[in-house]
């Protein structure tokens, strides 16, 4: 029976995705998926900008910036067309150095997926075929392998083991894991479109079409790909539901807003689907070896385009801690920090999630006038929109932080990242500052390295501590200082994902920084 350190069951995106993080660790890794060929038809289409940061982490965003087009803003439209409220995204700030918010194919993107997890010889593909049985135990899990063309069955066994394999996942079916339902379904029907060549996208900002009577989104992509999503109401007629005249009518009150111009007849529909939209979320990501992510685990609703981004978040949270106790540097224990952090953070994007689904699909006609009132008051109050808490909002509150002896807002969120053009060493700022514990002081004075070397926890970073005053190249875009200086913090403790372990202020700053990090040993069980 071969062995493996993990085994992937799932090679949609998110598999892809934690096949390409985890085989950049040195694991090694079989990959089982009953499907041989990419699925052509797009579905997500949205990352947000810590993903894309994650891609700069494996070293493709080079690649993934061809396939990806900025959100340039979203409009609040109601039934009579009037525009409730406008807000414009190019101008927000970059907290992680990139676009919040960029469009994307899902084929274009899976396939630089696959073609970069290639390069890997530490890669066993088994695609073509399922798993038809798994038996997870404390330290090892054993699995059946058969083969969709010759029915042929192998045995495997692996370390560890990621179920990636969609909602519908056998993986947590094994397991045993029950999943919690927010009783939150909505019936829409999902359109994509592709203008024709005649005709240009004059405005790729996303419109949400607040008609209390078809709640409507209408959403450019790339090139000449519109995505359209349709509330279905229950008087619909479900047999022609997704007929091109029926769909056609839908689309042709707001064609115009593509281009002014353009034919309501014209292009082609390459898809028209019923959808009913979720809101679930796993008891547990864990159980023993073995680990739930993406659709597997969770699967919220599409107002906030978070499903992908959250899986793709899922293996990258779990990557770096796996390899640390595979490596001996850390206690197995930490890996109950997966369950805890993704869970906490999935539930707040699908609630978040349900709430915005609220606002722009409302069918109650007094409802949906007291939300046109609100975003009307926000267009001349912009700090009332704090309230839908768009999705730059998220962080954990538990799992590897500090939460007793330095509290601070920033502990559990991703520390900024500098413009993606500023440099040191040919490096961007979160490869400088690498992929283990970073220690970074905000300080004048380089001669603090000194200091902190003769204190005997700190051999615990090695050579990865950083003191950035305000002529450092990672200070020039202001981004850093100003979050430091705003949230009083003097010193941090990065980890490898980049998030906040903790932090605090100049205060007695050495002793602190002694005591956050003996804490960090005691959570680490080093």
């Amino acid at each position: 029976m071969m062995h493996f350190d993990l085994a992937i069951i799932g090679y949609g995106p998110v598999g892809a995705a934690a096949a390409n993080i985890f085989a950049a660790k040195d694991f090694n890794i079989i990959v089982i998926e009953p499907k041989k060929e990419i699925w052509d038809i797009p579905r997500a289409v949205h990352f947000d900008g810590q993903v894309q940061r994650i891609f700069q982490s494996m070293g493709i965003f080079d690649q993934i910036e061809k396939i990806i087009d900025p959100i340039m803003g979203i409009n609040f439209i109601n039934r009579s067309g009037k525009n409730l409220l406008s807000v414009g995204f190019e101008d927000h700030p970059k907290l992680n150095g990139y676009f919040e918010g960029v469009m994307f194919n899902q084929p274009k993107f899976e396939e630089i997926l696959r073609t970069n997890a290639l390069k890997y010889n530490n890669i066993q593909f088994e695609l073509g075929s399922y798993v038809s049985s798994l038996e997870a135990l404390d330290d090892i899990n054993n699995f059946e392998v058969i083969n969709n063309s010759t029915n042929e069955k192998s045995n495997f066994s692996s370390t560890y083991l990621i179920g990636s394999d969609g909602a519908d996942s056998f993986v947590r079916k094994s397991l045993g894991i029950k999943m919690h339902d927010y009783n939150c379904d909505q019936d829409w029907v999902v359109v994509d479109y592709l203008v024709d060549d005649r005709y240009e996208i004059l405005d790729k900002s996303r419109y949400q079409i607040c008609d209390y009577k078809r709640p409507t989104t209408l959403l450019p992509i790339t090139d000449n790909h519109v995505r359209w999503e349709f509330k279905i109401n229950p008087d619909d007629d479900v047999d022609k539901l997704e007929s091109e005249e029926n769909i056609r009518n839908f689309m042709s009150p707001h064609m115009w807003r593509i281009n002014p111009d353009i034919d309501v007849n014209s292009g082609k529909l390459i898809r028209s689907s019923k959808y009913t939209f979720h809101g679930l979320l796993v008891d547990q990501f864990r159980e023993k070896n073995s680990f739930l992510i993406g659709d597997a685990a969770h699967q919220t609703p599409p107002f906030l385009g978070q499903g992908l981004c959250q899986g793709i978040k899922d293996a990258h949270n779990l990557c770096w801690k796996l390899a640390g106790v595979r490596d001996g540097n850390f206690n197995k224990k930490i890996l109950d920090s997966f369950n805890d952090e993704r869970k906490e953070v999935n539930d707040f994007m699908i609630r978040t999630a349900i709430k915005q689904g609220d606002v722009i699909g409302s069918q109650d006609r007094l409802k949906a006038f007291f939300r046109d009132m609100f975003f009307m008051f926000a267009k001349k109050f912009p700090k009332a929109l704090s309230a839908l808490k768009f999705q730059y909002s998220w962080k954990f509150h538990q799992g590897i932080m500090d939460n007793e002896l330095y509290p601070n807002e920033i502990n559990g969120v991703i520390i900024p990242q500098p413009d993606i053009d500023i440099r040191l060493d040919g490096k961007q700022f979160d490869q400088f500052i690498g992929e283990s514990f970073a220690l970074i002081i905000f300080n004048e004075k380089q001669s603090l390295i000194k200091d902190l070397s003769a204190i005997e926890a700190i051999k615990f970073y090695k050579n990865n501590i950083y003191v950035l005053d305000d002529n450092h190249p990672f200070m020039s875009d202001g981004k850093l200082s100003s979050w430091a200086s705003s949230n009083n913090v003097s010193a941090a403790i990065i980890r490898p994902d980049k998030h906040v372990y903790g932090c605090c202020d100049n205060e007695d700053m050495l002793l602190k920084v002694e005591n956050l990090t003996k804490k960090l040993h005691n959570d680490l069980k080093i």
